[in-house]
């Protein structure tokens, strides 16, 4: 079977997941392995048969070529309902705001600078301010940098003791 002749799907993401996805996985073809084939196998499901299939284009849809799966049968009428798509763009939202957390974290330790790590995050990661731009990055950032302080405000907790240290009692003399 040749390349072109994989089924395919259309989802509706925001630019600049799309860029991120294509710039990090150097293509748009789904496999067992990736980050994309892992998320869509379970939101597939087969068309109801009262939806017309839509194949719809613009900016906001990308396609990906399906690989094909053992307990799956991906040449049939597969689809994605409005519902998955929401949880697929949500997830794939969150795993890139805390890729790009994390990284901050660890770097601007060395930079002393956010604007220089978020450039330099854009730079790894492959991501130009065509799609996104440096302010909406740095206002996330101080969000939640925000919110970790806020927690750690709380009388009587320790973020950093684990979660398995459950017989810890802090008393207040």
């Amino acid at each position: 079977m040749k390349k072109d002749e994989n089924p395919t799907i259309t989802v509706k993401l925001k630019p600049y997941l799309q860029e991120y996805l294509v710039c990090s996985l150097n293509s748009t073809r789904a496999s067992r392995t990736n980050l994309i084939g892992k998320l869509l196998k379970p939101l597939l499901e087969i068309r109801p048969r009262g939806v017309m299939p839509d194949f719809r284009k613009g900016p906001e849809y990308i396609t990906f070529s399906l690989p094909y799966y053992e307990d799956l049968w991906v040449k049939s009428n597969l689809w994605i309902s409005p519902r998955n798509q929401e949880i697929f763009e949500s997830y794939l939202e969150w795993y890139f705001k805390e890729l790009f957390f994390q990284y901050m974290d660890d770097k601007v330790r060395f930079y002393k600078s956010f604007k220089k790590c978020i450039l330099q995050f854009c730079f790894d990661y492959n991501v130009t301010f065509s799609n996104i731009n440096y302010e909406m990055l740095k206002k996330d950032y101080y969000r939640k940098r925000n919110r970790i302080k806020s927690k750690k405000n709380c009388s009587g907790f320790f973020s950093e003791m684990s979660p398995d240290c459950h017989c810890v009692f802090l008393t207040l003399d």
